[in-house]
């Protein structure tokens, strides 16, 4: 057995991911609108930006089927 295994502690589907995402990017728009001295447009044009860069970085997939 290999003694540097570790069991991973974080979620484990799909669904626990998407939801622990979900969760600390609330937290982060909460903590940034409460410390910071940035408004809403800011952080929605900076999420945006992040937005275009996960598009073509190809971190995007998604079945489609088009019809002919």
């Amino acid at each position: 057995m290999d003694d540097d295994f570790e069991e991973p502690s974080g979620p484990r589907d799909y669904d626990e991911q998407t939801d622990a995402f979900r969760f600390d990017l609330d937290d982060l728009v909460e903590r940034y609108l409460h410390e910071f001295d940035i408004n809403t447009i800011t952080m929605i044009g900076a999420l945006q930006e992040k937005i275009q860069e996960l598009v073509n970085d190809g971190s995007f997939e998604a079945d489609l089927e088009i019809d002919e």
